[in-house]
C-alpha cells in the first residue's frame, strides 16, 4: 500500500478522478482538431520519414497507426513518429502554464492506446477525459517544476509531458493508483529534454520520445516491472531532481482550481508555424509595420523577464532555426515581406533578412508587474526618431484567442484528405462515440 501522505498518491488520486465539466469536453474537442491539422501539415517532414523507415527496419505488430501513412506499427513507434509529427512544424498548440506543447505528447499516447481501452471501455467520452486529464496534468507538473527548470535548459514538453501522458493513459485504461503510480515511475526515469536542439529535428522528436516513453512504462508496469510507487517524493524524487523541491510542488500539483487548465486559461492554437514566445514581438512588429533598411539606425526588442528563453537563435543560420528567433520573425515583417509557411524551412537566410536581425539587439525587462508579459519593439530611424509598438495579446494567446470559426478554417484549409470532413464530424461529436477504434482508423488511412 503507498503512504498515505505520498505526494505521488494524492496527485494521482486527483488526476485520475478529476470530474469532467460539458466545457472541457468541448474544449478537448477543438484540441484534438487543432492537433490533426498539425499532424497533417508536418506528415510530410523528412523527420517524419525518416523515423518511418526506422520503424520499418525495427519491425514489429502492427499494432497502432502512422497518421496520414496507411500503415501500422508498434504502439511505442506510432507514439514516436505521431509525437514527431504533431510537433514538427510548431503549428500545434501551447500551453502557457505548461510552456510547452500538451497535445502533441498526450495525443500521440493516447491514439497509440486507442484499442486498449481499460475493461472494453473504448468510447469517446473516455478518451476526451484522458485528454483533459492529461493537460490538467501536464500543468500542474510544469508549474511545480518552476521556471527555473525550463530556464537552466530543460523542454518541458519532453520533461513533464513523459510523465502527464502516462497519467492520461493510466486515465483511459481505468487503473488503479497503486498501478498508475508505477507507470508514473517509469516514466519519470525516462523523462528528459534540452532546448539546446530548437531549431533541429530533436526539438519535435522531444514530442515523440516523451509520448513513447509514456507508452512503454505503462507497458511495463502491466507487465509488473517494478518502480518506486513514490517517485514524486522526497529528496531523491522527481520535483527535488529536476525542479525546486516537493514543498513547492506539493502547493502546484495538490492545487483546488474549480476551472480546468484546458478551459482556463486553456490551449494556445497557432495561425503560423512558429514558437509562440516570438508571437508578442511578431504582434508588435506588425503594428509598426514595414520600414525601409535605409531609414533605420537601430532596434531594440525588449522582453518581460527571461521570456525570450525559448528563442534560443539570435542569428539563425536557416529558416528552421528561424522558428525559434524573434529577429528573424521581425525581419520577415519589418521588411514588408511578411510571414509565410515557407520561410521556415532549412533554407539559408538571405541577405536582406540577415540586414535587418543585424541591427537587432535584445533586451530584458526587469521591472514588469508579476504576471504581465510583453514584448516591445522600438526602432530608431536615421536623422531622429522612433517607431514603437508593444506586443502583449497576440492572436492565438489568453487575451485574444483564436475563435473556434478561425480553427475550424485552418483544419478545413490545411487537411486536404478525402476522409476530411468524416473526421471533423467525428472529432466534433466524439464524446457520443461508443467506440473510438473506427475514428482511429480514419486517422491511419493514407493521405491521397
Amino acid at each position: 500500500m503507498m503512504a498515505a501522505d505520498s505526494l505521488t498518491a494524492a496527485f494521482l488520486d486527483n488526476m485520475l478522478g478529476m470530474p469532467l465539466s460539458a466545457e472541457s469536453l468541448e474544449r478537448a474537442k477543438y484540441g484534438i482538431l487543432d492537433f490533426i491539422a498539425s499532424a497533417f501539415a508536418g506528415r510530410a517532414d523528412a523527420g517524419v520519414l525518416k523515423l518511418l523507415r526506422a520503424a520499418e527496419e525495427e519491425g514489429g505488430r502492427p499494432l497502432a497507426p502512422a497518421l496520414f501513412h496507411g500503415r501500422r506499427v508498434s504502439r511505442e513507434q506510432s507514439a514516436l513518429v505521431n509525437g514527431f509529427m504533431g510537433h514538427a512544424l510548431d503549428y500545434d498548440d501551447v500551453h502557457v502554464e505548461v510552456r510547452g506543447h500538451p497535445s502533441a505528447v498526450i495525443l500521440p499516447a493516447l491514439i497509440a492506446l486507442a484499442d486498449k481501452g481499460g475493461d472494453g471501455r473504448r468510447d469517446g467520452r473516455r478518451f476526451l477525459g484522458a485528454y483533459i486529464v492529461g493537460v490538467e496534468a501536464m500543468a500542474r507538473i510544469a508549474l511545480a517544476l518552476s521556471n527555473d527548470h525550463y530556464e537552466r535548459g530543460f523542454h518541458n514538453t519532453a520533461t513533464a509531458g513523459a510523465l502527464a501522458a502516462a497519467i492520461a493513459g493510466a486515465y483511459y485504461l481505468d487503473w488503479p493508483v497503486e498501478q498508475a503510480a508505477q507507470a508514473l515511475g517509469l516514466a519519470a526515469t525516462q523523462a528528459g529534454g534540452l532546448r539546446v536542439h530548437f531549431g533541429t529535428e530533436t526539438k519535435p522528436l522531444h514530442a515523440g520520445l516523451a509520448a513513447a516513453a509514456a507508452v512503454r512504462s505503462l507497458r511495463f508496469a502491466e507487465a509488473g516491472v517494478q518502480a518506486s510507487r513514490a517517485s514524486l517524493d522526497g529528496k531523491l524524487g522527481f520535483f527535488a531532481v529536476f525542479g525546486a523541491g516537493e514543498e513547492r510542488a506539493r502547493a502546484e500539483l495538490l492545487r483546488e482550481d474549480a476551472v480546468p487548465r484546458i478551459v482556463k486559461p486553456g490551449l494556445w492554437h497557432k495561425l503560423y508555424p512558429f514558437c509562440s514566445a516570438a508571437y508578442f514581438g511578431w504582434h508588435a512588429a506588425e503594428q509598426i509595420g514595414p520600414v525601409p533598411l535605409g531609414r533605420i539606425d537601430g532596434i531594440e526588442i525588449a522582453f518581460t523577464g527571461r521570456s525570450d528563453a525559448a528563442l534560443i537563435h539570435r542569428r539563425p543560420e536557416n529558416g528552421e532555426e528561424g522558428r525559434f528567433s524573434i529577429e528573424y520573425i521581425a525581419a520577415l515583417v519589418l521588411s514588408g515581406r511578411g510571414i509565410r509557411a515557407g520561410d521556415f524551412r532549412r533554407v539559408p537566410v538571405d541577405d536582406e533578412i540577415r540586414a535587418y536581425m543585424d541591427r537587432m539587439r535584445r533586451v530584458n525587462v526587469t521591472d514588469a508587474p508579476p504576471g504581465v508579459r510583453y514584448t516591445r519593439i522600438t526602432v530608431r530611424l536615421e536623422g531622429g526618431g522612433t517607431l514603437e509598438a508593444t506586443g502583449d495579446k497576440p492572436k492565438g494567446s489568453a487575451g485574444n484567442p483564436v475563435t473556434e470559426e478561425e480553427l475550424l478554417r485552418k483544419y478545413d484549409e490545411v487537411v486536404q484528405t478525402p476522409n476530411a470532413a468524416a473526421i471533423r464530424d467525428r472529432i466534433l461529436r466524439l464524446d457520443k462515440l461508443s467506440d473510438v477504434r473506427e475514428f482511429i482508423e480514419l486517422l491511419g488511412a493514407a493521405a491521397e
